[in-house]
């Protein structure tokens, strides 16, 4: 196993989804489900997860707090050209990362529309606004690309909403950024089921498998 030294190694993360829709009984936060499936198989170790408004102030506490705490913090949502779309200019601020637009990614997003014989709207232009210093993540599924910034104080993942955009561009940035970094290592779990319908019986009958005694540490 190739060893990664401990500034770059990354071994914790915490998910922030975004967007006000994912706080009513309507829509659920099914993404943060995928992103905890491959982090964990990458061997990072999610240490929290939250679901944030589309609110500035709200956001960039969220964003601060999990910075704080992990490695990674990977942010899906809020790329989206509307003005309630915050996440990239709350994440730039934050890490004081000036926005500058991307020429490439306009010319790349008036092509999109101009295969389907339309002319690219003005405010689409706010998605190719990017964080100074920050890498362009490509987007095969939409007009709202990706973004990954990294800094002494760890990386940041911006990954789009939509699954169908999130998905695919996930497993790329696992395989090819992410995966060098955790030195292959993997987490595993196991799952007891239990058939008494009282927990104070499981945890009883469970004890054994915690302590340190117990615990086998090969995978």
């Amino acid at each position: 196993m190739d060893r990664v030294s401990a500034a770059d190694r990354i071994d914790t993360a915490e998910i922030i989804a975004v967007g006000s829709e994912l706080l009513t009984p309507y829509r659920t936060d099914t993404n943060s489900l995928f992103i905890t499936a491959r982090l964990n198989e990458s061997g990072v170790d999610v240490r929290g997860k939250c679901v944030v408004g589309d609110d500035r102030v709200e956001l960039r506490g969220a964003f601060e707090r999990a910075r704080a705490r992990a490695r990674l913090v990977v942010l899906t949502g809020g790329l989206g050209p509307t003005d309630d779309d915050v996440t990239r200019e709350v994440v730039a601020a934050a890490l004081g990362r000036p926005l500058v637009e991307d020429a490439g990614l306009v010319e790349r997003m008036q092509q999109r529309f101009a295969a389907r014989g339309l002319r690219m709207p003005d405010v689409n232009r706010r998605q190719a606004m990017v964080p100074t210093g920050a890498v362009v993540l490509a987007n095969a599924r939409g007009t709202a690309p990706g973004l990954w910034l990294e800094d002494e104080g760890g990386g940041v993942l911006l990954l789009p909403g939509p699954p169908r955009e999130m998905q695919p561009m996930l497993e790329r940035f696992v395989a090819e950024t992410l995966a060098p970094r955790t030195a292959g290592a993997r987490l595993y779990r196991r799952v007891a089921t239990m058939r008494s319908p009282w927990q104070a019986t499981n945890s009883q009958s469970l004890s054994c498998l915690t302590c340190e005694r117990c615990v086998d540490p090969r995978p």
